[in-house]
Parts: structure tokens; C-alpha cells; sequence
């Protein structure tokens, strides 16, 4: 599938991630993802979506399968939310996910701070 979207990620596209079944990656009282769903020391995987709505829902769609049964709930970050943190995104497409990406700290370091981590989870939209 050919892409209409590049190596740079537009203010309003959108970036999913996979909140596993994990109690550490779900704060029960607040119904939320935690802090520790955006910490990844080998960089934290995302599906980008562009800015295309057929990307969005097929980007989803890649993510549930490739989970499984292992998934609580997608998180949507706004990519316009992680260049105001400062964070890297980094498209880094698979062979068999085209819409593979991820999240560093900087572009010298892979693993997001306290603070950048904990201020994804607050700002995600669950989907």
C-alpha cells in the first residue's frame, strides 16, 4: 500500500497506542491509561494515522489484530500535543504494519521522562 503521508508528522494527525491488560498500564479510579503505558525503553511503539480518516481506522484496525486479546483500550495522543513536549516522533514503518512509528525523548534518547510520559497519559483520548 502506497503512503500519502512522509517522514514528518502534520500538528493534527494522531499517533495510537496499545494499552495492554496489565495492572501497572490502568488506573482503575481515574478509568485512564497510566504513565507506565507511555515508558519504553526500545522506543514506544505507535501507529501513526495521518490526516486521512481511512488511515486512522486501518491504523486501528493493524493495532487491535497485532495485539489481540492482550489489549485493553487504544490511547490517541495528538502528534501537535507531543511536539509542544518536545518529544521525538520517529516514523519507523514494518514490514507488515506500514503505520509503525515511535516516540523517543529526544532524538538522541529513546526512553520519555517522568514528565513527558505522564503528561501523554493525561492528555490521551481513549478510542
Amino acid at each position: 500500500m502506497e503512503l500519502e503521508f512522509g517522514k514528518e508528522f502534520y500538528d493534527s494527525e494522531t499517533a495510537l497506542r496499545g494499552v495492554k491488560n496489565k495492572p501497572d498500564f490502568w488506573d482503575i479510579e481515574k478509568n485512564r491509561p497510566t504513565s507506565a503505558v507511555f515508558k519504553d525503553s526500545k522506543g514506544l511503539s505507535v501507529n501513526r494515522t495521518g490526516e486521512n480518516k481511512k488511515y486512522y481506522i486501518i491504523s486501528l484496525e493493524t493495532l487491535k489484530t497485532n495485539l489481540g486479546e492482550n489489549i485493553r483500550a487504544v490511547a490517541e495522543v495528538n502528534c501537535g500535543d507531543c511536539k509542544d513536549l518536545e518529544v521525538y516522533l520517529k516514523y519507523c514503518p514494518l514490514r507488515d504494519n506500514i503505520y509503525h512509528s515511535e516516540i523517543h525523548r529526544s532524538e538522541n534518547q529513546i526512553l520519555l521522562s517522568k514528565q513527558q510520559a505522564k503528561k501523554l497519559a493525561e492528555l490521551c483520548k481513549i478510542v
